[in-house]
């Protein structure tokens, strides 16, 4: 596996190149209508151009990104002030992953708990493992799905689809705009049938979350056969 093999801003970098470019977008495609389980896309082929694909990356990632040893450790002074019991749960989620009993996990509490902060902690500790982990705004991967059904961006936004873990930060924080929630439902409805793994950070209750997303999406996110539930109560660790 690839350290940040999805990360979007080396994946723009890298097809600056025709030749890689070329190659990703068929891979993209292919990717698209297999998750889609299209009949007509030939799985050895995607395969096959893949591998060609991923060689070519690990090539340019070799040239862009610092060594795993010049990467700087993560700060751990906020997360010793978290629940204790949370903090367990998070260290055996990036210990076993991704052969976890649960893929998906749900943060949710007030703002200023530590959902976030936990979040780049996974993010920073499983790409050091070398496991492919994208994250995004609520309201960026709105936007880039829109941007990419609508033919405003020709990109597929791959790493959404693909990567290992994908985290949703702030799901509730985004401004309610037209189809906004069916963008959000193709992503998550994807990763769920995909046994695909998520995170979700949001400062909304289970409740609030039927109320403003519909019972679609409040079943893939809360599905008690795949997903954990970390609830993060206390002050906000931001202004102690």
């Amino acid at each position: 596996m690839l350290a940040n093999f999805d990360r979007y801003d080396l994946i723009i970098q890298a097809r600056k190149s025709k030749k890689f470019r070329e190659l990703d977008d068929k891979v993209r495609v292919m990717a698209f209508e297999l998750g889609k389980k299209n009949p007509d896309v030939n799985k050895n082929e995607y395969y096959k151009l893949k591998l060609q694909r991923d060689k070519q990356l690990t090539e340019f990632i070799k040239n862009v990104e610092p060594t795993i040893n010049d990467i700087k450790p993560f700060d751990r002074t906020v997360y010793q002030k978290i629940d204790s019991k949370t903090i367990q749960k998070i260290d055996i989620y990036i210990s076993k992953f991704p052969n976890t009993k649960r893929k998906n996990i749900v943060f949710t509490g007030p703002t200023g708990t530590g959902k976030t902060y936990c979040a780049n902690l996974i993010l920073h500790e499983l790409t050091q493992k070398g496991f492919n982990v994208h994250l995004t705004s609520t309201f960026n991967l709105i936007k880039r799905m829109k941007d990419y059904l609508f033919g405003q961006d020709t990109d597929v936004p791959y790493d959404f689809f693909e990567s290992d873990l994908l985290i949703i930060d702030d799901l509730g924080a985004e401004p309610s705009i037209k189809n906004s929630d069916e963008m959000l439902h193709t992503v998550i409805n994807e990763r769920y049938s995909n046994n695909k793994a998520f995170i979700v950070t949001t400062n909304l209750t289970k409740d609030q979350v039927s109320t403003r997303y519909g019972d679609r999406i409040l079943g893939r996110i809360y599905d008690n056969n795949k997903s954990a539930i970390l609830i993060f109560n206390g002050k906000d660790l931001r202004i102690e």
